[in-house]
């Protein structure tokens, strides 16, 4: 008994410290164009270079964009991009690419 109630409260704690993502779709496919040059128009890219955005989870397209814009990841082609990307434009971006199918 002890054990579930752990559990359970540990289960709201987690719920309740998890970012929420509020990304607008519509918002993200106006902001996408620039994207699509390398991940192509519907988030699909023709080179294995450049990875798919469409199918990819909201948070981990958040997590990596803003990892990109600190600078916290480093790549020649993406980093540029992502450093003039606010909040709001990156959280669009990511709502509209996971919107997409694989």
């Amino acid at each position: 008994m002890k054990k579930t109630i752990f559990f359970i409260l540990l289960s709201l704690i987690t719920l309740q410290s998890a970012p929420s993502i509020a990304g607008d779709a519509a918002a993200g496919k106006a902001k996408s164009a620039t994207c699509a040059g390398c991940h192509g128009p519907e988030g699909i890219s023709q080179n294995d270079l450049w990875p798919n955005l469409a199918g990819q989870k909201e948070g981990y397209l958040v997590a990596q964009i803003k990892a990109f814009r600190a600078g916290e990841r480093k790549n020649p082609m993406m980093s540029p991009m992502a450093i003039p990307l606010s909040d709001t434009d990156i959280e669009d971006l990511a709502a509209y690419f996971s919107s997409l199918g694989k």
